[in-house]
């Protein structure tokens, strides 16, 4: 009995270790592609005169997130054929869980180092001094630095200022145009700042769920394909 478990082992760890590597390979790539597309969309669709300043503001680039997470659950779902018939879906599934933020998070990695490259070259100062700059301005702003910073910095400004001048002065620029707002409406600037927030963390949650559920409800299916090949292998 113990020989028949330590050849299984041993049968199972070539499989193991090709796993992890398509694993890696499939995240890595993925997250690649959408640091791509993300690129291109700074590069190409939102210097769009007004067209491209509403769809930065929707974050449309994160319509891609249909494909890129539906390729992701497949690949990880697929690769489980290389896994124990004996482990758990949810067993299987760690990697997906592990994944799901990193692609997701890839595309706001891209867009902050743009943002500080273009900060750079718009106030003319050093790399360094523009990445000092942008997190205290993020820090100011949100209470955080780096990515998580910006990720929560762009929620509320989807188009970000880029000269120096701007940087320093878009907090107050912020509460004067709240301010117009009330003095206009006579509603509560306490209100316009809420609703703005419920809006952009809108938009944000839905594009969060969109690429849960796509990778879930493709990783599922790359399960399905995984179990139908290993019934088809064990019957030959």
């Amino acid at each position: 009995m113990r020989t028949q478990v330590s050849v299984q082992r041993k049968r199972h760890r070539p499989q193991l270790l090709q796993y992890l590597v398509m694993a890696v390979v499939i995240i890595a790539t993925l997250m690649l592609v959408k640091g791509a597309i993300a690129w291109a969309a700074e590069a190409y669709l939102y210097p769009i005169p007004i067209v491209g300043g509403l769809l930065q503001s929707l974050e449309i680039l994160e319509v891609s997130n249909v494909l890129v997470f539906a390729l992701l659950g497949m690949g990880l779902g697929a690769i489980t054929l290389w896994l124990p018939a004996k482990w758990g879906t949810g067993v299987r599934a760690i990697a997906l869980v592990i994944a799901i933020p990193l692609v997701f998070l890839s595309s706001y990695v891209v867009r902050q180092h743009l943002w500080v490259q273009r900060v750079a070259q718009e106030s003319e100062l050093l790399p360094q001094q523009a990445e000092q700059v942008t997190s205290e301005i993020l820090h100011q702003a949100t209470g955080n630095a780096g990515l998580l910073g910006f990720f929560h910095y762009t929620v509320r400004s989807p188009i970000l200022p880029t000269d120096l001048g701007e940087l320093q002065g878009a907090h107050l620029d912020d509460k004067w145009f709240r301010s117009e707002l009330t003095r206009y409406s006579g509603v509560e600037p306490g209100l316009f700042s809420l609703l703005f927030r419920l809006t952009g963390w809108g938009i944000r949650v839905f594009y969060i769920v969109l690429s849960a559920i796509t990778a879930a409800i493709y990783f599922s299916k790359g399960i399905v394909w995984a179990e139908t090949t290993r019934l088809d292998r064990s019957t030959k």
